[in-house]
C-alpha cells in the first residue's frame, strides 16, 4: 500500500529532489572556486531544472496540461532560481529573472481582479450557507463553485478560508452527535500530535539552519511550517465536526478537510463486505492502519471525490472506513 502510494508521487518526488539537489549545491563551499564558465553553466543548468524539467514533472503529475500552467510554472522556477542562486552568480541572467517577475506580476494582477469579482459575493454565499441546512463543510464549497464557475484560484480561496473558519472560529461549536465518527478507533490523534511536534522543530532546525545563508528560503518555510501547522488543526476540527452520516437520502462523508463526498443513497448499486478490486478508493483518515473498510459501496455511475483545493476523482468503489460501521450500513441501507 505504502509503495503504491509512493509511486503515485513520482514525478513530485523527482522534481522534489531536483530542486533540493539544486540548493544543496549552491550551499557548497566548492562553488568559490568555479571559473566564471563553469559558474555560467552551473547557472543554466539550475535554470533549466528550475524553469523546464521541475515544472514539467508536476504537470505530469497533475494531468493536466495547459499553456497557462506551463507559463505559471516555469516562471515560478525562474523566481525560485533566483532566490537558490547567489546574487553574483545570477547576476549575466537578470533580465530573465525579471521577466519571470513580470508575467508573474501579470498573472497576479489578473486573478486579482478575479478575487475582487468574488469578494462581492461572498456576503451573498455566507448568508446563504447559514439558511442551509447542509453542513458547512459541504455547502460552502459548492455554493462558491456555483458562483466561480471552475476557477481555480478561486476554489482554492475557498479552501483558505474554511481553514481559516475551522482552525480559528470553530472552538464554540459543537461536535454534531448525529453521525458516526471515522477517527476515534484510530490512530489519528497520536499521528497528529506527532507531526505538530516534528514540524515545530523542524521548522525551528531549518530556520536556524538557513536564516544567514538564504533568509529568504528560511522565513518562507517558517512561513509554510506555520500554515502547514494551523491547516493540521483546521483538518482536525473539520473532522470533528463533520462526521459521516445520511441526511435527506444523501450520504455525506468526510475525512476532514483533506476529502470529502456526498451523493445520494439512490446512486449506489450495492454493498460489498469485501472487494478486492485496484478501483477501490479507500475513504479513510491519516493513522487508519486498517488495511480492509468495513464495507466497500458500488455505485450505478461514478462518484465525484473533492480534495482540499477544488481537486477532484470519480470512483466507481468507495471503501468506507468508519467507527460504527454496522450502525452507518444499517441506515443507508434503510433508504436503499
Amino acid at each position: 500500500m505504502f509503495v503504491e502510494k509512493l509511486w503515485h508521487y513520482k514525478w513530485l518526488i523527482t522534481a522534489f529532489i531536483i530542486l533540493l539537489g539544486n540548493i544543496t549545491a549552491y550551499q557548497l563551499s566548492f562553488i568559490d572556486t568555479l571559473s566564471v564558465e563553469q559558474a555560467r553553466g552551473m547557472v543554466v543548468g539550475s535554470l533549466v531544472d528550475c524553469a523546464i524539467v521541475a515544472p514539467t514533472l508536476v504537470l505530469f503529475h497533475t494531468r493536466n496540461w495547459s499553456i497557462k500552467r506551463a507559463i505559471i510554472f516555469a516562471a515560478g522556477g525562474i523566481v525560485l532560481a533566483r532566490i537558490i542562486i547567489p546574487a553574483s552568480f545570477i547576476e549575466p541572467f537578470r533580465y530573465l529573472t525579471w521577466s519571470a517577475f513580470a508575467v508573474e506580476a501579470c498573472l497576479i494582477a489578473f486573478e486579482l481582479m478575479l478575487l475582487i469579482i468574488f469578494v462581492k459575493y461572498v456576503p451573498t454565499i455566507i448568508n446563504t450557507v447559514k439558511g442551509q441546512h447542509e453542513q458547512l463543510l459541504f455547502a460552502f464549497p459548492r455554493l462558491v463553485a456555483e458562483k466561480a464557475k471552475g476557477n481555480p484560484i478561486i476554489q482554492v480561496l475557498a479552501s483558505e478560508m474554511l481553514v481559516f473558519y475551522y482552525a480559528c472560529l470553530s472552538w464554540r461549536k459543537k461536535p454534531n452527535t448525529e453521525g458516526h465518527t471515522v477517527y476515534k478507533n484510530t490512530m489519528y490523534m497520536p499521528v497528529l500530535i506527532m507531526i505538530f511536534h516534528a514540524a515545530t522543530f523542524e521548522a525551528v532546525a531549518f530556520h536556524w539552519l538557513f536564516h544567514d545563508r538564504m533568509p529568504i528560503l528560511a522565513w518562507g518555510h517558517t512561513i509554510l511550517s506555520i500554515y502547514g501547522i494551523l491547516f493540521l488543526i483546521a483538518d482536525a476540527r473539520a473532522l470533528i465536526l463533520n462526521p459521516t452520516k445520511v441526511d435527506g437520502q444523501k450520504l455525506y462523508l468526510s475525512n476532514g478537510l483533506m476529502k470529502r463526498t456526498s451523493f445520494y443513497v439512490g446512486h449506489i448499486e450495492a454493498i460489498h463486505n469485501e472487494l478486492d478490486l485496484n478501483e477501490v478508493y479507500h475513504m479513510k483518515v491519516l493513522g487508519n492502519t486498517d488495511e480492509k473498510p468495513a464495507f466497500v459501496l458500488e455505485f450505478k455511475a461514478p462518484q465525484t471525490i473533492h480534495f482540499v483545493g477544488g481537486f477532484e476523482k470519480k470512483v466507481k468503489y468507495l471503501g468506507v472506513y468508519v467507527d460504527d460501521a454496522h450502525g452507518l450500513r444499517k441506515q443507508i441501507e434503510s433508504y436503499m
